[in-house]
Protein backbone atom coordinates (compact mmCIF):
# COMPACT_ATOMS: atom_id res chain seq x y z
CA UNK A 1 0.00 0.00 0.00
CA UNK A 2 1.40 3.43 -0.85
CA UNK A 3 0.85 6.71 0.40
CA UNK A 4 1.62 10.07 -1.26
CA UNK A 5 2.70 12.67 1.20
CA UNK A 6 4.16 16.10 -0.26
CA UNK A 7 7.60 18.21 -0.45
CA UNK A 8 7.03 21.63 -0.10
CA UNK A 9 9.38 24.62 0.52
CA UNK A 10 6.89 26.14 3.21
CA UNK A 11 4.60 25.27 5.78
CA UNK A 12 1.60 23.49 5.05
CA UNK A 13 -2.08 23.28 6.75
CA UNK A 14 -2.05 19.91 8.25
CA UNK A 15 -5.88 19.33 7.17
CA UNK A 16 -5.16 20.12 3.24
CA UNK A 17 -2.99 16.80 3.31
CA UNK A 18 -4.18 13.23 2.86
CA UNK A 19 -5.00 11.05 5.96
CA UNK A 20 -2.70 7.85 6.44
CA UNK A 21 -5.73 5.69 8.43
CA UNK A 22 -5.41 2.61 10.57
CA UNK A 23 -7.70 0.42 8.43
CA UNK A 24 -6.30 -3.85 9.60
CA UNK A 25 -6.13 -5.08 13.46
CA UNK A 26 -4.32 -7.60 14.68
CA UNK A 27 -6.79 -9.22 17.51
CA UNK A 28 -9.12 -7.30 19.32
CA UNK A 29 -8.24 -4.40 21.30
CA UNK A 30 -9.62 -3.22 24.38
CA UNK A 31 -10.53 -0.18 23.33
CA UNK A 32 -12.07 -1.25 19.90
CA UNK A 33 -10.89 -0.37 16.88
CA UNK A 34 -10.28 3.41 17.55
CA UNK A 35 -10.18 5.69 14.67
CA UNK A 36 -7.19 7.24 13.95
CA UNK A 37 -4.52 8.34 10.95
CA UNK A 38 -1.59 10.02 10.06
CA UNK A 39 -0.65 13.32 8.39
CA UNK A 40 2.97 14.31 7.05
CA UNK A 41 4.57 16.09 4.57
CA UNK A 42 8.59 16.96 3.73
CA UNK A 43 9.92 20.48 3.85
CA UNK A 44 13.79 21.30 4.01
CA UNK A 45 14.60 17.23 4.68
CA UNK A 46 12.69 17.75 7.81
CA UNK A 47 9.35 15.20 8.02
CA UNK A 48 6.59 17.25 9.65
CA UNK A 49 3.75 14.89 10.78
CA UNK A 50 0.37 15.15 12.74
CA UNK A 51 -1.18 12.02 14.13
CA UNK A 52 -4.80 12.53 14.93
CA UNK A 53 -6.53 9.30 17.30
CA UNK A 54 -10.18 9.37 18.13
CA UNK A 55 -10.34 8.39 21.83
CA UNK A 56 -10.99 11.42 23.96
CA UNK A 57 -9.89 9.07 27.44
CA UNK A 58 -7.22 6.80 25.99
CA UNK A 59 -5.68 4.34 28.95
CA UNK A 60 -2.12 5.82 29.82
CA UNK A 61 -0.53 3.02 28.03
CA UNK A 62 -2.07 3.88 24.70
CA UNK A 63 0.25 4.94 22.06
CA UNK A 64 0.13 6.11 18.46
CA UNK A 65 3.17 5.11 16.14
CA UNK A 66 5.03 5.52 12.85
CA UNK A 67 7.73 3.76 11.37
CA UNK A 68 9.74 5.14 8.65
CA UNK A 69 13.02 4.62 6.28
CA UNK A 70 14.74 6.16 3.35
CA UNK A 71 16.31 2.88 2.99
CA UNK A 72 15.10 0.81 0.00
CA UNK A 73 15.32 -2.65 1.68
CA UNK A 74 15.07 -1.56 5.40
CA UNK A 75 17.59 -2.48 7.90
CA UNK A 76 17.40 0.30 10.19
CA UNK A 77 14.05 2.63 11.01
CA UNK A 78 13.17 5.39 12.95
CA UNK A 79 10.17 4.70 15.35
CA UNK A 80 7.75 8.09 16.42
CA UNK A 81 5.97 7.02 19.75
CA UNK A 82 3.10 9.60 20.82
CA UNK A 83 0.84 9.49 23.87
CA UNK A 84 -2.25 11.93 24.88
CA UNK A 85 -0.63 14.25 27.69
CA UNK A 86 3.31 13.02 27.22
CA UNK A 87 6.15 14.08 24.76
CA UNK A 88 6.72 11.59 21.77
CA UNK A 89 9.88 9.39 21.83
CA UNK A 90 12.01 8.92 18.60
CA UNK A 91 14.03 5.49 18.34
CA UNK A 92 16.32 3.90 15.81
CA UNK A 93 15.39 0.30 15.32
CA UNK A 94 17.21 -2.20 13.38
CA UNK A 95 15.41 -5.13 12.02
CA UNK A 96 15.77 -8.72 13.82
CA UNK A 97 14.49 -11.83 14.50
CA UNK A 98 12.10 -12.48 16.33
CA UNK A 99 11.37 -8.81 17.09
CA UNK A 100 12.95 -5.88 15.43
CA UNK A 101 15.05 -4.02 18.42
CA UNK A 102 15.62 -0.57 19.85
CA UNK A 103 19.18 0.39 18.99
CA UNK A 104 19.00 4.64 20.10
CA UNK A 105 16.99 7.05 21.68
CA UNK A 106 16.90 10.91 19.67
CA UNK A 107 16.23 13.98 20.85
CA UNK A 108 13.62 15.58 19.08
CA UNK A 109 11.89 19.29 18.80
CA UNK A 110 9.29 19.43 21.49
CA UNK A 111 5.78 18.32 19.96
CA UNK A 112 2.50 20.22 19.86
CA UNK A 113 -0.65 18.66 20.85
CA UNK A 114 -4.32 19.78 21.24
CA UNK A 115 -7.78 18.19 21.40
CA UNK A 116 -10.88 18.43 19.79
CA UNK A 117 -14.04 17.14 17.98
CA UNK A 118 -15.70 17.27 15.07
CA UNK A 119 -18.66 15.00 12.82
CA UNK A 120 -16.30 11.27 13.86
CA UNK A 121 -15.94 12.75 17.67
CA UNK A 122 -13.95 13.97 20.08
CA UNK A 123 -9.92 13.14 19.59
CA UNK A 124 -6.35 14.22 20.82
CA UNK A 125 -3.64 15.11 17.78
CA UNK A 126 -0.23 15.95 18.00
CA UNK A 127 1.86 17.70 15.44
CA UNK A 128 5.59 17.27 15.46
CA UNK A 129 8.80 17.27 13.56
CA UNK A 130 11.98 14.62 12.57
CA UNK A 131 14.16 16.85 11.68
CA UNK A 132 16.30 17.06 8.54
CA UNK A 133 19.95 16.29 10.73
CA UNK A 134 18.87 13.14 11.83
CA UNK A 135 17.80 11.71 8.46
CA UNK A 136 21.09 12.32 7.76
CA UNK A 137 22.94 11.78 10.33
CA UNK A 138 21.68 8.19 10.48
CA UNK A 139 20.91 7.33 6.75
CA UNK A 140 23.13 9.80 4.94
CA UNK A 141 20.30 10.81 3.12
CA UNK A 142 17.35 13.52 3.23
CA UNK A 143 13.71 12.35 2.16
CA UNK A 144 13.04 14.88 -1.40
CA UNK A 145 10.47 14.42 -4.40
CA UNK A 146 10.65 10.84 -6.12
CA UNK A 147 11.78 9.32 -3.44
CA UNK A 148 9.85 6.11 -1.67
CA UNK A 149 10.06 5.28 2.01
CA UNK A 150 9.08 2.19 3.69
CA UNK A 151 6.75 3.11 6.13
CA UNK A 152 3.78 2.11 8.40
CA UNK A 153 1.33 3.73 11.46
CA UNK A 154 0.51 2.07 14.04
CA UNK A 155 -2.34 1.84 17.64
CA UNK A 156 -1.42 0.30 20.10
CA UNK A 157 -1.30 -0.41 23.98
CA UNK A 158 1.78 -1.13 25.50
CA UNK A 159 -0.38 -3.24 28.22
CA UNK A 160 -1.57 -5.59 25.48
CA UNK A 161 -0.87 -8.04 22.32
CA UNK A 162 -3.52 -6.48 19.92
CA UNK A 163 -2.70 -3.50 17.84
CA UNK A 164 -3.91 -0.99 14.66
CA UNK A 165 -1.71 -0.52 11.69
CA UNK A 166 -2.02 1.14 8.43
CA UNK A 167 -0.60 -1.83 6.52
CA UNK A 168 -1.12 -5.68 6.97
CA UNK A 169 0.89 -7.01 9.78
CA UNK A 170 1.65 -10.76 10.82
CA UNK A 171 -0.73 -11.38 13.80
CA UNK A 172 2.84 -13.01 15.12
CA UNK A 173 4.59 -9.93 15.45
CA UNK A 174 4.56 -6.85 18.08
CA UNK A 175 4.85 -3.20 17.47
CA UNK A 176 6.88 -1.58 15.89
CA UNK A 177 8.07 -3.79 13.22
CA UNK A 178 9.07 -4.01 9.76
CA UNK A 179 6.97 -6.82 8.87
CA UNK A 180 4.31 -5.38 6.68
CA UNK A 181 5.73 -1.92 5.65
CA UNK A 182 3.72 -0.10 3.03
CA UNK A 183 5.53 2.96 1.24
CA UNK A 184 5.04 7.05 1.52
CA UNK A 185 5.69 8.38 -2.13
CA UNK A 186 7.21 11.98 -2.07
CA UNK A 187 6.03 13.94 -4.46
CA UNK A 188 6.41 17.48 -5.26
CA UNK A 189 3.91 19.92 -3.43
Amino acid sequence: MSYLISESAKALPMETLPAWKITHFCGAPARGEVYAYLRCYIRAGSLFYCATVFDSAPRPTARFGFAFTPESTPRRYLFVSSAKNAAPTLRLYETAAPEDRPVRTLAMPPARQSTGSDEQGEYWSEEGEVPADILQGIFGHIPCSGDVLPANVFLYDEAEAPFGAACPVPPDRRVPTVEGFGTMVVTPY
